[in-house]
């Protein structure tokens, strides 16, 4: 079906080239480059977020602050009833007292961080440091009969089967078993990031759930050798986050810009402003949160009259493994037909250099016709390709056309994404603004445009 494409591609040049020999008014989508170019909030909004109200854990009270600044903020952008909507997430989990030692060796302090949505040690727990490297949990089993009392390094985790997940609450169940029956005085996991930045991650769906720490590859490998000469390292740890006593409710915000047409179809703009609490989510997700509002704060400046509605939802606890938006998706079940698309940004705060579409053939010509206007903004792929990761995965799973945008990467898988350097220094405003620029003219595309099928399976 490539040739299609390349006929599909040829005709959207050859129309873009006979308007641009004769000069029309300035289209909406200009005219949204323009505003967002020029008179946009992003970074007054990136800074009030981040600065101000700073890491936004799911179920703390600084999310819940920084979900009350949005709300009245999309409300002054000329959002119609913009408001919070509940869902339950069980028991949150709040950060203590991190903290390591050896023993032996040269006593050095060890750089580590307790995984987010484990008990802590309860006191300081002593253990002689053993490597565990296991593919599979039989591995797993195997070498973990001989680390009882041991503080383990896990080079790495095993992962379930696609068997497996067809059942994943007994895959846990067991699992879950199998590293408690172990005894590990505690674990360590080791950060993929270089430079002694460290990592964060964990949720409810998560193994190792207790007595768990994340350290620093460097401090991780002068572990390792120890252990290479022989030497056992000897480690003193103490874990002080927990669970709060009582589940809790978290939210979603939700904010609509009505559109024209009665029949009440939509365009989600989604973007997740929870964030992990090493830094202060800059990257991941403010940028994507601050994207979002400013595409209808554009669309309002300019008095622009939409089709279909456009509505912005930024969901919480994404990091936690999409529980507001699979959330959403249950609550809003009865309105899902009424979804044009869904347009999630979670890729951080690099320009946009395209987007997949979701090996549906159906969606490659009208992804073209509605970014033909963003040209100038830089060459815009459309991609023969799936996507994962985030907030727009419930909807794929109910045929939704999401359309997740591809960023330059700049430093933030390497660098920012769950470290404590998600700050506002490794965001480029050109860059973020050019995102915001392109996202708003696929968006004014796919409020105003034919209607795109569901996805064949």
């Amino acid at each position: 079906m490539l040739w299609r494409r390349y006929l599909v591609t040829a005709a959207l040049l050859l129309g873009a080239g006979l308007a641009q020999a004769q000069p029309a008014p300035s289209s909406a989508e200009n005219r949204l480059i323009e505003e967002i170019g020029e008179r946009s909030r992003l970074m007054p909004d990136l800074e009030e977020l981040c600065d101000d109200i700073g890491p936004r854990l799911t179920g703390s009270a600084q999310l819940r602050a920084a979900q009350q600044w949005a709300v009245k903020r999309l409300a002054s952008y000329g959002a119609v009833n913009a408001h919070l909507e509940g869902y339950d997430m069980g028991r949150p989990w709040q950060r203590g007292i991190a903290s390591a030692r050896l023993l032996n060796a040269n006593g050095m302090k060890l750089d580590v961080v307790q995984k987010a949505w484990t008990s802590g040690t309860h006191g300081v727990v002593h253990g002689d440091v053993a490597v565990l490297d296991a593919r599979t949990w039989d591995e797993f089993k195997t070498a973990a009969a001989g680390l009882k009392g041991r503080i383990v390094l896990l080079e790495s985790v095993p992962r379930a089967t696609p068997e497996q997940r067809k059942d994943l609450p007994r895959y846990l169940a067991e699992t879950r078993k199998m590293i408690t029956d172990a005894q590990f005085a505690g674990v360590l996991f080791i950060s993929t990031k270089s430079n002694s930045l460290q990592e964060m991650w964990g949720g409810p769906a998560s193994l190792f759930d207790t007595n768990a720490a994340i350290i620093t590859s460097e401090h991780a490998n002068a572990l390792k050798r120890l252990l290479a000469r022989g030497r056992a390292p000897r480690v003193a740890m103490e874990l002080g986050g927990h669970f709060a006593a009582s589940p809790a409710t978290a939210y979603n915000v939700v904010a609509d810009f009505p559109g024209t047409d009665p029949v009440g179809e939509m365009v989600i703009l989604g973007a997740h402003i929870d964030s992990w609490d090493l830094g202060t989510g800059a990257t991941d997700n403010g940028a994507g949160t601050v994207a979002m509002m400013e595409i209808l704060r554009a669309v309002h400046a300019l008095d622009l009259r939409p089709k279909r509605t456009l509505r912005v939802v930024l969901f919480s606890g994404e990091e936690q493994g999409l529980l507001g938006s699979k959330a959403y998706v249950a609550a809003h079940a009865d309105e899902l037909s009424k979804i044009q698309a869904v347009l999630v940004q979670d890729s951080g705060a690099g320009r946009i250099t395209g987007f997949p579409d979701m090996k549906q053939e159906a969606w490659y010509a009208p992804l073209q016709a509605a970014l033909a206007p963003a040209k100038a903004l830089g060459p815009i792929d459309i991609v023969y390709a799936m996507a994962g990761g985030s907030d727009f995965e419930p909807f794929v799973a109910r045929g939704i056309p999401a359309f997740p945008p591809g960023q330059d990467p700049r430093d933030y898988r390497t660098h920012t994404q769950h470290s404590q350097a998600d700050t506002i220094d490794h965001v480029v405003k050109a860059d973020l603004v050019q995102a915001t620029q392109v996202l708003a003219v696929l968006a004014w595309g796919l409020l105003n445009g034919e209607r795109l099928p569901r996805a064949v399976p």
